[in-house]
């Protein structure tokens, strides 16, 4: 089955070549993803929902964990190759792109999805790494698209720092092999099942220090402070199609790496103790530091961004609580990937109609784009757990375990969220009410685009009754057991 989608994808990836007008390369681009996102749903959907054992071989493998991720990865990328139709044709009749562009960007968001895909289904660690590596390099040529001096600085901080990172990845996964070379690895060799099944017998020493470069390396990848650096400026000069896909999966993916590790971790160690401590030290970082940078922003995509690395944070908080956090952390990332997705395709309608990401240089957006500036508002209030959405449910199981056990933490945890929250509210409401436009602009009708964030918040806002009911919770349950 695999080599069914990794053809399906290099066809899509190949197909915008051959194909000479740009709408004949958007349409081909919808059925190359449209088919992709089935093969992908037929291979992983039984999985994940029990009708299907997990499988493994040498170099692939699928369990209820990956078949979540990859249903997460396929169903992000299938909305924004529909949000793409509109915002690049929309892009190519305004002079901002031309048809190799098109060409370029339909291209590479196929190799994009195809190595995503490939490190939530690899059981063999240099090919997982291999994998994360390409989506640095596919998608950093995605984030300089437009060819200005501000978008390839933000690709080359992009391709440095997570390109370091990852390296620093890859000497954790070399040690991680070594640890494992008494074992009599042959045909399992960089096997992470293997590695799992037997890490109570892999030196402890060997396998701390192969945690260390593994977490800060892929750390980098997920955006976690310090390594946070090139995310900003990433998420915010990349199309925002593909700032969706970067915040919604991408850092999704680079922190179900590190997940996958630290069971390995865990059970060569003994416990999770040592391990917790990173994501616990690093995850209060993520959050401090954007809750100061919302303070300042006037950038509504940089916004954005910033709240990534907040609920990367939070994540990560949540995982230093295992087993009741990794309960939390899986519901927090069903919940982000949909809503923040739909957020970054909402800026996209924004950036569309007032060519700009400048809050200040925008007038009131309520009387102009009335959908998107509603849409919008619910996709904030989400973000920043309204009840009922997924992220609310999700914060408070978090919290509950917090404190219980570490009281004071959870209250310079709050404060520091509440300060993102009015951060957020007070730009979003900026950005929708305040001030007027000078110039007469045509009132929006309903789009495409318009239709796929409605699908995702309805999504963010009605899967907390499914995932906070008994079934729901013994499912996300019996995700956790796989890496706890």
């Amino acid at each position: 089955m695999m080599a069914i989608i990794i053809t399906i994808f290099l066809f899509g990836a190949l197909l915008p070549q051959f194909l000479k007008d740009e709408k004949h390369i958007r349409r081909g681009a919808v059925w190359a993803a449209s088919a992709g996102g089935l093969a992908v749903s037929v291979f992983a959907l039984p999985v994940l929902f029990g009708k299907e054992p997990s499988w493994s071989d040498s170099w692939w493998m699928i369990d209820p964990f990956s078949a979540l991720m990859a249903s997460l990865i396929v169903f992000t990328y299938m909305a924004a190759i529909v949000v793409s139709y509109r915002y690049i044709g929309h892009e190519y009749q305004d002079g901002i792109v031309g048809v190799s562009q098109v060409r370029m960007y339909f291209s590479l968001i196929s190799l994009f999805e195809l190595s995503m895909l490939a490190v939530v289904f690899a059981d063999n660690a240099m090919l997982m790494w291999l994998s994360l590596e390409g989506t640095t390099l596919f998608s950093a040529f995605l984030v300089g698209l437009y060819k200005k001096k501000t978008s390839v600085e933000a690709a080359w901080k992009y391709v440095i720092l997570c390109s370091t990172g990852i390296t620093l990845g890859l000497a954790g996964v070399l040690l991680m092999n070594y640890a494992g070379d008494s074992l009599n690895l042959d045909d399992n060799f960089f096997s992470l099942l293997f590695l799992t099944e037997n890490a109570h017998l892999l030196p402890p020493e060997i396998i701390k220090w192969a945690f260390v470069f593994l977490f800060v390396g892929f750390g980098t990848k997920v955006g976690l402070v310090p390594m946070h650096a090139w995310l900003p400026d990433a998420h915010s000069k990349a199309p925002s199609p593909i700032s969706a896909l970067f915040s919604g999966v991408l850092l999704n993916v680079a922190l179900y790496v590190i997940i996958r590790f630290k069971h390995i971790a865990d059970s060569a160690l003994g416990g999770s103790e040592w391990t917790n401590g990173f994501f616990l030290v690093f995850g209060l970082l993520s959050i401090a530091l954007p809750a100061l940078a919302l303070l300042i922003q006037d950038n509504y995509k940089r916004m954005l961004a910033y709240s990534s690395i907040e609920h990367m944070g939070l994540m990560s908080l949540a995982i230093a609580f295992s087993p009741l956090g990794l309960v939390a952390a899986f519901i927090h990332m069903i919940g982000h990937t949909f809503t923040k997705s739909a957020l970054f395709f909402g800026a996209g309608e924004f950036l569309l109609k007032w060519k700009t990401t400048k809050i200040s240089k925008i007038g009131s957006t309520i009387n102009h784009a009335p959908y998107t500036s509603v849409l919008f508002l619910v996709g904030i209030l989400a973000i920043i757990a309204a009840p009922p959405s997924v992220i609310f449910f999700s914060e408070f199981i978090l919290f509950s375990r917090m404190f219980s056990t570490h009281w004071i933490l959870a209250i310079c945890t709050l404060i520091a969220m509440s300060l993102v929250a009015f951060s957020m509210l007070h730009l979003a409401i900026r950005l929708v009410f305040e001030g007027e436009s000078e110039e007469k602009m045509e009132k929006e009708k309903w789009n495409s685009t318009h239709t796929v964030i409605s699908i995702e918040l309805v999504l963010a806002f009605g899967l907390s009754f499914v995932l906070i009911s008994p079934p729901g919770l013994a499912f996300i349950e019996s995700l956790v057991k796989i890496v706890n």
